[in-house]
């Protein structure tokens, strides 16, 4: 069974590039758009990672993984900060915020898998 995994991003054509690299990749990814969906997609779809993005209108990243955290369901699932903005401790920072690492924006498909696979087989 393919692992899942969940995108969270407000940039559609972002979300859809991801999914559709992610699948040829052997993922099952599902996408979401804005914090609300996400939080409901990761009760759901039960991913085995998250990729959040921070930048996002109404609930931004930090908030969606404040509430992931706070709950039972969701505490448990890898979360990886997915990013364009440029944070000099980006790992750090995610880290002390309950994301299990960092991934800038734009990136290259064998990197974001490598990363993935790192908390899938976990």
């Amino acid at each position: 069974m393919a692992a899942r995994v969940l995108v969270i991003d407000d940039e559609k054509l972002l979300v859809k590039s991801t999914c559709m690299a992610l699948s040829f990749y052997g993922f099952e990814a599902k996408g979401a758009l804005d914090g609300e969906e996400g939080l409901s997609a990761a009760v759901q779809f039960a991913p085995k990672v998250i990729l959040l993005d921070i930048m996002m209108p109404g609930m931004d990243g930090w908030q969606v993984l404040s509430r992931l955290r706070a709950e039972e369901i969701t505490n448990k699932i890898p979360v990886i900060i997915f990013t364009a903005k440029e944070h000099s401790n980006g790992t750090s920072l995610a880290r002390s915020k309950g994301a299990v690492d960092y991934i800038s924006k734009p990136f290259e498909p064998e990197e974001l898998v490598a990363v993935l696979n790192k908390y899938i087989a976990a």
